[in-house]
């Protein structure tokens, strides 16, 4: 075990990479048909159709959440429109010329620089294609475990809500909701609700407290 490690991963290496990786991933059966096999941000082929989603982001000690969205559009002559946009509320000097006007850095996470470490989530994809249990414990490879909580609601999708844990970072975990829908959760690019919370170490005296968070706000999608 490597101990109270912190955590240093990303929002943006998620968020960027599954986004693009979407204009040829998703699934090829219809919402509610059949049991696809997906990976945790996204992965088959798209299916076509109209596909539109949007996501909320939030970080500690952020002025305002930022919004990212993505549409897919069928053209007339058989091509599709991809168009990615994201917003955020700033003041005058933190305005930046970048990638979607956003400053890279500012859409991740920013921890200590005596932190180090990156939460590792391939674990997840044990269980990323499989219907998850409401209430079940999985025991997933590599010292991770997901807790699965109870159904809900997200964005008018229903999901399964759970806390995913790793033995090796033992002062970070995450809830996490995913699409209940295999053809559902195949055409998102994140799960539904991510939350990223730690502690300032992983005794009881340090409380978790949220470090970030990105949950679906629109997902429409017609075949």
């Amino acid at each position: 075990m490597k101990g109270d490690r912190r955590f240093g991963a990303t929002i943006v290496a998620l968020l960027l990479g599954s986004t693009f990786a979407l204009v040829g991933s998703a699934q090829t059966d219809e919402p509610g048909v059949g049991q696809p096999p997906v990976n945790l941000f996204g992965g088959g082929t798209f299916p076509g159709g109209y596909l539109k989603y949007t996501y909320t982001i939030s970080r500690q000690g952020g002025i305002q959440p930022s919004t990212t969205t993505t549409e897919i559009t069928l053209l007339p002559d058989g091509t599709y429109s991809v168009v990615s946009t994201s917003t955020e509320t700033v003041s005058l000097e933190m305005v930046n010329i970048g990638f979607f006007g956003i400053p890279l850095p500012r859409l991740g996470i920013h921890v200590p620089e005596d932190a180090s470490g990156t939460l590792d989530l391939s674990p997840l994809s044990t269980i990323a294609s499989a219907a998850i249990e409401p209430g079940k414990n999985y025991l997933l490879p590599d010292g991770g475990r997901f807790q699965a909580g109870e159904l809900g609601t997200i964005a008018g999708v229903q999901v399964i809500h759970g806390t995913y844990t790793h033995a090796d970072y033992m002062n970070v975990e995450i809830d996490l909701a995913f699409a209940v829908d295999l053809a559902i959760r195949g055409l998102l690019p994140f799960p539904a609700k991510m939350v990223f919370r730690y502690s300032a170490a992983s005794t009881d005296e340090h409380p978790f407290r949220m470090f970030s968070s990105v949950e679906l706000s629109e997902f429409v999608y017609t075949p």
